[in-house]
C-alpha cells in the first residue's frame, strides 16, 4: 500500500508523465484528508502567552531595522565616516532573502521551536556587536547577525498559523501584525527622537532587551507538540545528511550573488563595470540550474518540494503576484524619504512623522484586511488589493513641492494595501499547502516580496537617477548660467543646493540665483519622481494579472488545528506524542530505488497499481 507521504512528495512527477492529474490536485486531496475539524478549540492564556513570546522576537527583528535606517547618517557621522554605511541597513536585509526560505524548511522538518531560539541568540549577539561598535564595519557585521536572526524569527507567522483554526488565520495574522505599531509605525519618528535625546546606540540595546525577553519566553512558554517530519530508524544526524544540499549551496549562493550585485551597482562599483554584472548573471544562473535540479532530482527534504512550487494557481501565482507587488510598493517605500527631505522639510522630528504614514496606514489597517478574509473571496480581495496599490502609486505621480498633504494621503493608501496585502498572499499560502510544508511555504512568500523589492529597488534607482541627472542640467544649471552665476562655480554650487556639498559655495549668489537655483532643484526632484511612479504601473499591472489567476480558498476554511501546545509555563515539557510527521522505512527505501532507476514512477507516487 503506498503512503500519503510519498504520494504528496512524487506525485507531481507522476502525473506529469501520464499527462492527466495537476499537482494542485494532489495537494488538495491530502488538504481535504487532513481537514478533520477541531470543534473544542479554546484560546487559552497560555496560548495567547504562547504567541506573545513571538511576537516579542519577532518585534525586536523590526525595531532593529526601523530604528536604524532611520538614523544611518547620524551613526556614520559618529563613528564614519564610511562610504558603506548604507550596509549597515542592507546588511540586515539581505541575510532574509537568503536564509528564509532555509530556515522556513528546516523548521518544517527540525521543528520551529529551536529555530526561534536561535534567532533570538542571534539577536542578542549582533545587537550588542552594533550598540557597542567604534567603527561602520563592526556595525555592518553586527547587522548580518541580526538579519540571520530576523530570517530565523519570521518563522513566528508559521507558527502562529499552526497555532489557530484555519478559517481565523487571516484574522491571527493581522491582529498579529498590529502589534507591531510601535517599530512598523513609529520606527521613523522613535530613530530620530533617540539621535536628537540620547544616543543611536539604543537603536540596538531597545532589540537587544526584546530578543532577551523573547527567549526566556520562547524557552518558557511555547512548546508546540508534534513539529516535525521523522525518517523511521534514522537519527537526527542522518537526516541531516538527507538534506537538499547542494540546493542550498544553488539557492544561497545564486541569491547572494544576485543581491550583492545590484547592491553595488552604481555604488560600489559602476553598472558596466565586470565586478556587478558578473555577480548578477552567475546568481541568475545559478538559480535558473536550481530550478531544474529541483524539478528533475528527487529527494527525500528537498529544499523546494514540488508539491508546494508545482501548485501553480493555489501557490506559484501568489508568489508571483507577491513579487511584482514588491517591486510596486518598493516605489514608495525607497523613494518617499527622498521626496519629503528634497520638497517638505529638512526637519529630523517632522521627516519622521512624514515618513510614518506608509506603517501607520498598513499596520493598523492588516487586521481589517484579515478579518475580510475569513468571509471569503480570497482571490478578488487579493485583486482589490493590488490594483489598489497600483493606483496609488501611479497618482504618485502629483509630485510637486505643495503636494505634501496630497502625497501624504496617497502613501498612507499605498500603505493600506501593503499591510493587506502580506495577510492575504501569506493567509492564502498556507492554506493551500499541508502542515509539512507550512514554513517553507510562508517564508517563500516573505522571500517573494523582499526580493521583488530589492529588484525594483535598483530599477527605480537607477532611473530616479538617470532622470535627476538630466533634469539638474536643465532646470537648475542652464537657469542659474543664465542668471549670472560664473561657469566654474556651477558644480560647487548646484552640489550645495542639492545637500551634497557644503553651503559655503553659496556665499555671493544673489537672493534671486538661489531661488532660483531652489526652485529647479525642486523641480527637478519632481520630474524625476514622477517618472518612477508612473513606471511602477507596469508592475502593478502584472502583478493584478498574476493574482486574478489564483485559486480561491473558501473551501478550506476549516475548524482544523495543525498543532497542539503542551500548555504552561515549564521548564521541560512534552513536544513529541509520537503524533508527528513519520517517513516510514519503506518509503524511504522506495525513495532510494525510485532515484537510482529501480522502481517505476507508478509505485512511488502511489498508483491505484502500487496498492
Amino acid at each position: 500500500m503506498s503512503s500519503p507521504w510519498i504520494h504528496n512528495q512524487f506525485s507531481f512527477k507522476f502525473e506529469v508523465e501520464n499527462g492527466s492529474l495537476t499537482l494542485s490536485s494532489a495537494a488538495d486531496k491530502q488538504i481535504a484528508a487532513d481537514s478533520n475539524e477541531d470543534p473544542d478549540f479554546n484560546f487559552t492564556i497560555w496560548k495567547f502567552i504562547a504567541i506573545l513570546s513571538l511576537q516579542i522576537g519577532y518585534m525586536a527583528a523590526v525595531f532593529a531595522l526601523q530604528l536604524v535606517s532611520a538614523i544611518l547618517t547620524t551613526i556614520n557621522n559618529d563613528i564614519g565616516p564610511s562610504t558603506a554605511y548604507a550596509w549597515m541597513s542592507t546588511s540586515q536585509v539581505i541575510p532574509v532573502a537568503v536564509f528564509g526560505p532555509l530556515v522556513g524548511r528546516l523548521g518544517d522538518i527540525f521543528g520551529r521551536r529551536n529555530f526561534i531560539l536561535l534567532g533570538n541568540t542571534f539577536g542578542l549577539i549582533g545587537c550588542v556587536v552594533a550598540a557597542t561598535a567604534t567603527n561602520v564595519n563592526t556595525v555592518i557585521g553586527g547587522g548580518i547577525f541580526i538579519g540571520c536572526a530576523s530570517a530565523c524569527q519570521q518563522l513566528a507567522w508559521s507558527g502562529l498559523g499552526e497555532l489557530v483554526p484555519k478559517k481565523y488565520r487571516g484574522i491571527a495574522l493581522g491582529l498579529f501584525e498590529l502589534s507591531c505599531v510601535p517599530p512598523g509605525a513609529f520606527g521613523p519618528i522613535m530613530g530620530n527622537a533617540i539621535t536628537a535625546y540620547a544616543t543611536w546606540r539604543w537603536a540596538y540595546w531597545v532589540p537587544f532587551i526584546l530578543n532577551t525577553v523573547g527567549f526566556i519566553m520562547v524557552f518558557i512558554f511555547y512548546r508546540p507538540q508534534n513539529q516535525y517530519i521523522k525518517e523511521e530508524g534514522r537519527t537526527r544526524l542522518q537526516e541531516v545528511a538527507d538534506l537538499d544540499w547542494i540546493g542550498i549551496f544553488l539557492y544561497g549562493a545564486g541569491v547572494v550573488l544576485f543581491l550583492l550585485g545590484i547592491s553595488f551597482g552604481g555604488t560600489e562599483m559602476p553598472w558596466r563595470s565586470a565586478g556587478p554584472i558578473a555577480m548578477i548573471v552567475i546568481g541568475l544562473v545559478l538559480l535558473i540550474a536550481l530550478g531544474f535540479y529541483e524539478a528533475m532530482w528527487i529527494q527525500i527534504f528537498p529544499l523546494f518540494p514540488p508539491v508546494v512550487m508545482g501548485n501553480i494557481r493555489g501557490v506559484t501565482l501568489v508568489l508571483v503576484g507577491t513579487f511584482f507587488y514588491g517591486m510596486l510598493f518598493y516605489s514608495v517605500a525607497v523613494l518617499w524619504p527622498i521626496q519629503i527631505q528634497a520638497l517638505y522639510t529638512t526637519d529630523l522630528i517632522k521627516i519622521g512623522w512624514y515618513a510614518s504614514a506608509l506603517g501607520i496606514a498598513g499596520i493598523t489597517s492588516s487586521p481589517i484586511f484579515g478579518f475580510l478574509f475569513t468571509k471569503g473571496h480570497a482571490r478578488l480581495l487579493f485583486v482589490f488589493i493590488i490594483g489598489l496599490g497600483t493606483v496609488a502609486s501611479g497618482c504618485m505621480a502629483i509630485v510637486s513641492p505643495s503636494s505634501h498633504i496630497g502625497s501624504t494621503c496617497l502613501v498612507a493608501l499605498m500603505g493600506v494595501t501593503v499591510g493587506g496585502g502580506m495577510i492575504i498572499a501569506t493567509a492564502m499560502i498556507q492554506m493551500e499547502v499541508t502542515h509539512e510544508y507550512l514554513g517553507i511555504a510562508t517564508s517563500l512568500a516573505i522571500t517573494a516580496r523582499n526580493l521583488g523589492g530589492a529588484v525594483g529597488t535598483v530599477i527605480y534607482v537607477s532611473i530616479f537617477s538617470d532622470r535627476l541627472t538630466y533634469y539638474i542640467k536643465k532646470l537648475v544649471v542652464i537657469p542659474l548660467a543664465m542668471a549670472g552665476v560664473p561657469i566654474a562655480r556651477l558644480e560647487s554650487v548646484v552640489l550645495a543646493l542639492t545637500g551634497a556639498g557644503p553651503k559655503s559655495a553659496l556665499a555671493g549668489l544673489t537672493p534671486a540665483q538661489i531661488e532660483t537655483g531652489i526652485h529647479g532643484v525642486q523641480e527637478a526632484y519632481s520630474h524625476a519622481l514622477r517618472i518612477v511612479f508612473l513606471s511602477s504601473i507596469a508592475f502593478g499591472v502584472l502583478g493584478t494579472v498574476a493574482v486574478s489567476f489564483c485559486r480561491n480558498v473558501d473551501h478550506l476554511m476549516t475548524n482544523k488545528v495543525d498543532i497542539k501546545l503542551d500548555e504552561g509555563a515549564k521548564l521541560v515539557g512534552v513536544t513529541d506524542t509520537g503524533e508527528g510527521h513519520v517517513i516510514r522505512t519503506e518509503e524511504v527505501e522506495a525513495y532510494r530505488h525510485h532515484r537510482r532507476g529501480k522502481v517505476s514512477p507508478a509505485v512511488v507516487a502511489g498508483s491505484p497499481a502500487a496498492s
